[in-house]
């Protein structure tokens, strides 16, 4: 893609955005050398890996470190065999140990929604054997750990030993009486790694040795005693060793790093590339972008679009686009009414779109143009333009040359800058050229001859920048389909040009400008109308589907509770059923005992052990009878009074679905839907007292056992929510009329979330705090709605 198009919409400027999210050097700067790609592909897995680092950071809180250094002069330094230091073996076992660690961290991912990721981190290398020696033998960048080999420590003792040694010597002499009149001080340092003493200088003769170092005042020389020179020939030449046996392990290291040059490069470049993934899945969320849908069939649109260099709380969402319904959009309007940044918006989405980038919309298509021509000055911003005609028709002639089919050329002020009727002819010249081509271009002019153009042409559409028609400040909305007006005479007035240049002026615009300028006025307030209108009906619309979820959601809780209460109905008969056949059993047990040998006694026992069998036997035509007479022949209708054979209980038939076979049922203040399979009719002469049967309906729900108490002290507030909601259904389906919930006193967290949860639920009349004798303000007193 031509740079001066990347650069002029600024894209540089994203990529510093983005790069600031990465964590290592190696990812933010290959961010900054992001581009645009024209293979679809390659764009749709860009976008694709980022969507997957979205979900992994956001939902399931995988947010891998990338602590490391940029290894790579390091690598080139180990492949020529040419000794690390201390410092480069730790950024190479850094290098590794975060590969580890990255490698683990991805892999917490399910390979269903992060098959990118996973495979991505199944190809970065792991060498624990490389990274433990370096640790083992490197303890500092600038110290190797006497577990680096067995010579080295063996030495390093030797050191220490003669280290002591000297040192007692020479504190021998500085604590002596004989010498300390010598001694500028009763230490021992050192010089040129050599251990010595501070002698005053007129008494230099006085202890035989080497003089190493005298102070700056020549009041001290520093000797080294011959009683100790050789000990410090015997500590010097252990120095040596030293640093021979280190030498010797740094090339050992050395040529590990070096045979596995080629993986740990491969590593660098992984772990550059993972981070640089999450650096757009966060910048993405920083300005809560969208991934877009790519195409190939030249199709760009961009819905409630934000230029992301505006800041947040000044752009205007707009929506733009071409390839659709039209493949040329001119965009008209007042000078500073935001036709530039609709331009520059477009050109910019797509850049990004094509480069793996989310978009700052609503929702996006962006076409994967073979390019991107712009046009819209030398030095121009969002602000102002500073081109020149000259370099307007210079570009335009490159882009000419250039244009194909699959181009999106952008053009800011077409033919501007030069003799208005010569300038205007050579725009529409232009214009038709490019639509001539096929290519789909955008392009921002004042001249009503590209308006017209618009009219009488195919696939060439107008569109205006929307402002008040009472103040004429710009609203920086863009409409599609209205060709606008500059409005050039009423915001001189406005801005207090004298009258008569303003009357002078109007006078000079032609009649037929006058006319066609109202024509565009009375089209603007019909769409503005109609606009309005279809504001209002998409509100209504919104609120329709709003109040229809929250009926289904009512449903839905309905049927759930339903649901639960025939699962305890069946968990409660089960018991009876098993606890009614264990005395079954040992009665007839029982009776078989005393029938092996009857006596007239036992007969009678016998007896009576079978008349108490007779209490389970379930008598199906008397299973309703606690309700009026059953009519199964005819059919139930809406308004029946029926019994639910399932729940044993009465209600009305509020409507039917023949096609479900289901009908809804009133009983009590419940609503709910049942087959007509599990409903029998009552007959008319059991219809009487209504307001009886619906309170036995309701009745049937109450639980005699439920205590209007709920103790949720030392809960988390999210537990005491969820243990709240259930306990109010419990209460409703009760029929209390008040219920206690404890939450203790405490911080108050829990008090405050328990009220307000309680203030916010529709089945909560009044709430208050407890008496004295209640608990006080330990606990919430809550009326229940009726």
């Amino acid at each position: 893609m031509v740079l001066k198009s990347i650069n002029t919409l600024e894209f540089n400027k994203i990529l510093t955005k983005v790069a600031s999210f990465a964590t290592s050097s190696t990812a933010k700067s290959s961010i900054l050398s992001i581009h645009p790609f024209s293979d679809i592909e390659i764009v749709n897995r860009l976008l694709n890996e980022v969507e997957e680092a979205d979900h992994a950071i956001y939902e399931y809180s995988v947010n891998p470190s990338f602590g490391f250094d940029d290894v790579s002069q390091i690598v080139k330094k180990a492949e020529i065999m040419s000794t690390l230091t201390f410092s480069e073996l730790l950024k190479i076992s850094a290098l590794l140990r975060c590969s580890a660690n990255i490698k683990k961290t991805i892999a917490k991912l399910n390979n269903t929604d992060h098959p990118l990721l996973l495979a991505h981190a199944r190809e970065i290398y792991i060498d624990n054997e490389l990274q433990e020696e370096i640790d083992r033998s490197i303890k500092g960048e600038d110290e190797m750990s006497d577990d680096a080999s067995s010579e080295l420590r063996g030495i390093r003792q030797k050191i220490r030993r003669e280290n002591d040694n000297i040192k007692t010597r020479l504190y021998n002499f500085v604590s002596s009486s004989t010498y300390s009149k010598y001694l500028q001080d009763n230490i021992v340092t050192i010089r040129s790694d050599r251990y010595v003493i501070p002698i005053k200088a007129e008494f230099r003769s006085a202890i035989p040795g080497l003089i190493h170092d005298q102070s700056a005042s020549g009041a001290t020389v520093y000797i080294e005693p011959m009683a100790i020179v050789e000990m410090n020939n015997n500590l010097k030449s252990l120095m040596l060793d030293e640093a021979r046996e280190i030498e010797r392990i740094l090339r050992l290291l050395t040529v590990m790093v070096s045979n596995k040059c080629d993986s740990i490069s491969a590593n660098l470049d992984k772990l550059s590339y993972l981070d640089e993934i999450f650096a757009k899945a966060k910048y993405a969320s920083s300005i809560r972008a969208v991934k877009p849908r790519i195409n190939n069939q030249g199709i760009t649109e961009i819905e409630k679009g934000r230029h992301p260099l505006i800041a947040d709380d000044k752009v205007v969402p707009t929506s733009i686009g071409v390839g659709r319904n039209f493949d040329m959009l001119f965009i008209t309007g007042p000078n500073t009414g935001g036709k530039t940044v609709s331009l520059k918006l477009a050109g910019l989405l797509s850049i990004m779109g094509a480069s793996g980038l989310f978009l700052p919309a609503r929702e996006a298509d962006i076409c994967i143009y073979d390019e991107i021509y712009c046009d819209i000055g030398d030095e121009q911003s969002i602000e102002q333009n500073l081109s020149t005609f000259s370099s307007h028709i210079a570009n335009i002639v490159k882009i000419t040359e250039n244009v194909v089919a699959n181009s999106l050329v952008l053009l800011d002020e077409l033919g501007a800058g030069t003799d208005p009727a010569e300038g205007a002819a050579l725009a529409v010249a232009i214009a038709d050229f490019l639509r001539t081509v096929g290519c789909k271009a955008i392009i921002t002019t004042h001249y009503n001859e590209l308006k017209e153009y618009a009219f009488v042409n195919e696939r060439v559409q107008n569109a205006s920048m929307e402002f008040d028609p009472v103040t004429y400040n710009p609203t920086y909305k863009l409409t599609i389909g209205s060709p606008g007006v500059s409005n050039a005479i009423m915001i001189a007035k406005k801005l207090g040009l004298n009258s008569k240049i303003i009357d002078a002026a109007q006078n000079g615009i032609s009649q037929e400008k006058h006319q066609f300028e109202n024509v565009l006025n009375a089209l603007e307030l019909a769409r503005k109308s109609a606009a309005e209108k279809e504001e209002e009906i998409s509100r209504l619309l919104a609120e329709a589907r709003v109040t229809s979820k929250k009926a289904e959601a009512e449903r839905d809780k309905l049927f759930a509770q339903r649901e639960k209460l025939n699962e305890n109905v069946k968990k409660e008969t089960k018991r009876m059923v098993d606890e009614a056949m264990e005395e079954a059993n040992e009665i007839i047990a029982n009776m078989k005992a005393l029938l092996d040998e009857p006596t007239e006694a036992d007969l009678f026992k016998a007896r009576a052990l079978r008349k108490s069998l007779t209490k389970y036997v379930v008598n199906e035509e008397n299973e309703f009878n606690e309700f009026d007479a059953v009519i199964e022949s005819e059919p139930i209708i809406e308004g029946d009074m029926v019994v639910i054979k399932s729940l044993k209980t009465e209600g009305r038939v509020v409507s039917i679905s023949y096609a479900k076979d289901t009908a809804e049922v009133s009983f009590g203040v419940l609503k709910s839907i049942f087959k007509i399979g599990d409903l029998l009719k009552v007959n008319k002469e059991g219809k009487t007292s209504t307001n009886t049967k619906e309170a036995h309906a309701t009745s049937a729900f109450r639980n005699d056992s439920f205590t209007p108490e709920l103790n949720l002290v030392g809960q988390r507030v999210f537990e005491a929510e969820s243990k709240l909601s259930d306990f109010i259904d419990k209460a409703t389906i009760a029929g209390v009329n008040q219920i206690t919930i404890i939450h203790g006193y405490g911080t108050g967290r829990l008090r405050d979330a328990v009220r307000r949860f309680l203030k916010g639920h529709a089945a909560i009349l009044s709430l208050r705090s407890g008496e004295y004798n209640e608990g006080g303000g330990g606990v919430t007193i809550a009326a229940l709605k009726r």
